[in-house]
């Protein structure tokens, strides 16, 4: 139950607003340097298509919507590898899908890494799984998308194009769908050798895949600012403390978070990942307004909030967390002005022993 509503937490705040432009996604951006793409345009329909390295199940080229896929020919579905050697650098991969047919089976895309040189290239690794794409299409047309350990439920009519967009940048494994981020999660460093597509116990022709597009990144990803949203940063022993106001994260007297805090906790995510933080203490405070009783008891709330967000919807170890709730101890301003009360209405997070 705690879980569903934290859940719902992540989806309301990052759907408050009806109105989506481009400056309100987590975006995807490409690696500047293709390695490999097709579209599949020059292969003949019914022909096994070009560019791919082993096929251990019969698949061949259709024209659906006046483009060509890629398509299982028979009910055993295929299985697709493609070599190429992207070592442990940071890389992007593209592809579109269709569902085209009802039933209950899986397109799955994985990365090659188990191989030990080049000739092992086409290897799978079992522990591997974790950064899986899997979708289930089901027979009214709904998709079970998978990745990991983490499941999202998206509704998709059957032929209907889905893009999927993968981004590996600062030891972070990112998944995107239809350009929304939907997965960000740490990134073991493996040398990958090459990526395969599998679907099993599809119909012929059930399931359309295209416009595969490998590249790599060239240029070093922006560290995040949280300073720029109002986030004060110092140095501690051991590590950092980040210091947010209560006027980005809470309305007065309240625990839940506003629409806002989604902006300034998604740069905080993605600010203790890139520092690679070994513990992560998140402290609440008030000012003096109140009982103690209360004051301690709002402030440990506030502090579960953050601490919800960061896990549930950034994806941040939980193991490394700890949560307090101090109440109106340790002011930075007086509370004998409403100025200096706002000061101390906040909550800390320090990243220690952080790399």
């Amino acid at each position: 139950m705690r879980f569903l509503s934290i859940l719902f937490l992540c989806l309301f705040i990052a759907n408050a607003s009806n109105l989506v432009t481009a400056k309100s996604r987590v975006g995807f951006k490409s690696g500047e340097k293709i390695l490999f793409y097709s579209d599949f345009s020059k292969c003949p329909i019914g022909e096994f298509p070009q560019g791919f390295d082993k096929s251990e199940k019969p698949a061949e080229c259709v024209k659906y919507d006046n483009h060509i896929w890629i398509a299982p020919s028979t009910k055993n579905g295929f299985n697709i590898y493609k070599k190429i050697d992207l070592s442990n650098k940071e890389f992007s991969i593209e592809y579109d899908f269709v569902p085209y047919k009802k039933g209950n089976y899986p397109l799955r895309f994985r990365l090659l890494t188990k191989g030990k040189n080049e000739k092992e290239w086409d290897k799978e690794e079992w522990g591997m799984q974790d950064y899986d794409v899997v979708y289930k299409s089901y027979g009214k047309g709904s998709i079970n998308m998978k990745i990991g350990d983490v499941y999202k439920f998206k509704q998709s009519s059957l032929k209907k194009k889905i893009h999927i967009a993968i981004a590996l940048r600062r030891g972070q494994y990112r998944v995107f769908v239809d350009n929304k981020r939907v997965v960000s999660i740490p990134f073991t460093k493996k040398h990958i050798w090459g990526i395969s597509f599998w679907t099993k116990d599809v119909p012929k022709y059930g399931v359309l895949l295209s416009n595969i597009k490998i590249a790599k990144y060239l240029n070093k990803e922006k560290k995040p600012e949280p300073e720029k949203l109002g986030i004060d940063i110092s140095e501690i022993k051991n590590g950092q403390k980040l210091m947010l106001p209560e006027r980005i994260l809470f309305d007065f007297n309240k625990f839940t978070l506003k629409k806002e805090a989604k902006k300034a906790l998604g740069v905080v995510g993605d600010y203790i990942k890139y520092k690679k933080a070994k513990k992560i203490v998140i402290t609440g405070y008030t000012d003096n307004i109140g009982s103690d009783e209360y004051n301690l008891k709002l402030s440990l709330q506030r502090a579960q909030s953050v601490a919800d967000y960061l896990m549930y919807c950034k994806n941040i170890d939980a193991n490394k967390i700890i949560v307090k709730g101090l109440g109106k101890a340790n002011p930075i301003a007086s509370n004998a002005t409403k100025e200096g009360q706002a000061k101390n209405r906040r909550v800390e997070i320090k990243l220690l022993e952080v790399e």
